[in-house]
């Protein structure tokens, strides 16, 4: 459940010990060689219906929001669309489907 109009209905805010094994998942995920894997990340939310996740990357000026779908094949990285304002993420999870 998030607070009210902050993301869509379908996204649920990720709670502590949620965040924690999503920031896991993402760091077994990306190589070592990855954006994603050098930068601060922490996950804030994921789509209710399917492996989608939105994490922030970076800190402050730097911060961005990344939405990365880790229903890809085992021999793939994780697909990983960038929002640099959150408006425009907030128009991508509304447009989110399955």
């Amino acid at each position: 459940m998030t607070p009210s109009g902050l993301f869509p209905e379908s996204w649920l805010l990720a709670s502590a010990d949620q965040r924690t094994a999503l920031e896991k998942q993402l760091a077994g995920a990306v190589g070592d060689d990855h954006p994603l894997a050098v930068t601060p990340v922490a996950a804030v939310a994921r789509c209710a219906g399917c492996g989608v996740v939105v994490y922030t990357a970076g800190l402050g000026r730097e911060l961005v929001w990344t939405m990365v779908s880790f229903d890809q094949t085992a021999h793939a990285d994780p697909g990983v669309s960038v929002y640099p304002t959150f408006a425009g993420l907030r128009r991508a999870m509304a447009a989110h489907a399955h």
